[in-house]
């Protein structure tokens, strides 16, 4: 397979928008999407982003193709990109339903926190990120 992986430019935030709605599809929840191209823009490329974006380039014949190493790379450069800069551990969400996802990060040695040490991931959002927004100590 013939693919590169790079680091995002401002300009494949369209693209990245978009793979993010189809995820969103695919995970049965487009509902939950709610940033656009333009706030990726901002929030990536600023002086302080707020994350960082690697891109798989690959050629147009082998986009639609399953099982062509793309997912395996990317979370292989992920992984390589957290090391360089000295992380200790790689952190996923997956869906419980989402059985081929959760066996491909297990046979590549991933541990299911959920099972072993219960772990439960929390979230706040919307009015409720708003009331404890309001109810942070004032300066």
């Amino acid at each position: 397979m013939n693919f590169r992986v790079r680091p995002s430019t401002k300009e494949d935030c369209k693209d990245i928008s978009r793979m993010i709605m189809e995820l969103a599809v695919y995970e049965k929840m487009p509902d939950q999407v709610e940033i656009s191209h333009k706030e990726l823009e901002r929030d990536g490329f600023c002086q302080n982003p707020f994350f960082e974006c690697l891109v798989a380039e690959v050629p147009e014949e082998h986009k639609s193709k399953e099982g062509n190493g793309i997912g395996k790379g990317l979370l292989c450069k992920v992984a390589e990109v957290g090391r360089k800069k000295e992380c200790v551990r790689l952190q996923l969400s997956v869906l419980d339903w989402n059985t081929p996802s959760r066996d491909f990060y297990a046979a590549k040695g991933a541990q299911d926190l959920t099972v072993s040490e219960g772990w439960h991931f929390i979230r706040f959002d919307g009015q409720n990120l708003d009331n404890l927004a309001n109810e942070a100590p004032k300066d």
